[in-house]
Protein backbone atom coordinates (compact mmCIF):
# COMPACT_ATOMS: atom_id res chain seq x y z
CA UNK A 1 0.00 0.00 0.00
CA UNK A 2 1.37 3.55 -1.42
CA UNK A 3 1.12 6.23 1.03
CA UNK A 4 1.24 9.71 -0.12
CA UNK A 5 1.15 13.72 1.65
CA UNK A 6 -1.78 15.39 0.27
CA UNK A 7 -1.48 19.62 1.23
CA UNK A 8 -3.43 21.15 3.77
CA UNK A 9 -2.12 24.53 4.69
CA UNK A 10 0.88 26.87 4.83
CA UNK A 11 1.31 29.64 7.49
CA UNK A 12 4.36 32.07 7.21
CA UNK A 13 5.64 33.09 10.85
CA UNK A 14 7.88 35.52 11.62
CA UNK A 15 10.19 35.21 15.24
CA UNK A 16 10.86 38.87 16.76
CA UNK A 17 13.22 39.93 19.76
CA UNK A 18 11.08 41.70 22.11
CA UNK A 19 13.26 42.83 24.76
CA UNK A 20 15.08 40.56 27.58
CA UNK A 21 14.50 39.72 31.23
CA UNK A 22 15.86 41.28 33.85
CA UNK A 23 18.13 38.10 33.83
CA UNK A 24 19.46 39.07 31.06
CA UNK A 25 17.70 36.24 28.78
CA UNK A 26 16.30 37.22 25.63
CA UNK A 27 12.09 37.05 24.97
CA UNK A 28 11.05 36.14 21.79
CA UNK A 29 7.68 36.78 20.65
CA UNK A 30 5.98 35.84 17.11
CA UNK A 31 3.57 36.45 14.51
CA UNK A 32 1.88 34.02 12.23
CA UNK A 33 0.38 34.83 9.04
CA UNK A 34 -2.26 32.29 8.01
CA UNK A 35 -3.47 31.16 4.18
CA UNK A 36 -0.07 31.15 2.46
CA UNK A 37 -0.19 29.78 -0.99
CA UNK A 38 1.17 26.25 -1.31
CA UNK A 39 3.32 27.10 -4.27
CA UNK A 40 4.92 30.58 -2.96
CA UNK A 41 8.60 31.01 -3.96
CA UNK A 42 11.27 30.94 -1.41
CA UNK A 43 11.96 34.35 -2.62
CA UNK A 44 8.76 35.74 -2.51
CA UNK A 45 7.76 34.52 0.57
CA UNK A 46 11.06 36.61 2.07
CA UNK A 47 9.96 39.24 0.67
CA UNK A 48 6.82 39.29 2.07
CA UNK A 49 7.28 38.44 5.83
CA UNK A 50 10.89 40.96 5.39
CA UNK A 51 8.42 43.84 4.83
CA UNK A 52 5.47 42.25 7.57
CA UNK A 53 8.54 42.23 9.78
CA UNK A 54 9.04 46.05 9.19
CA UNK A 55 5.63 47.33 10.40
CA UNK A 56 7.00 46.30 14.03
CA UNK A 57 8.87 47.94 16.34
CA UNK A 58 10.35 45.19 17.32
CA UNK A 59 13.90 43.24 15.49
CA UNK A 60 12.74 40.54 12.93
CA UNK A 61 15.06 37.35 13.99
CA UNK A 62 14.25 34.86 11.50
CA UNK A 63 11.20 33.75 9.18
CA UNK A 64 9.90 30.03 8.59
CA UNK A 65 6.88 28.42 6.07
CA UNK A 66 5.29 25.80 7.95
CA UNK A 67 3.41 23.43 5.80
CA UNK A 68 0.88 20.74 7.31
CA UNK A 69 -0.07 17.82 5.36
CA UNK A 70 -2.16 14.93 6.03
CA UNK A 71 -1.22 11.41 5.20
CA UNK A 72 -3.57 9.61 2.88
CA UNK A 73 -2.92 6.39 1.54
Amino acid sequence: MAAALEFQTAVGKITFIAGSTPEGRQIRKTKSYRFVEQNVTPANLQIALTQLGQLSAMTALSYEKIVTSEITG
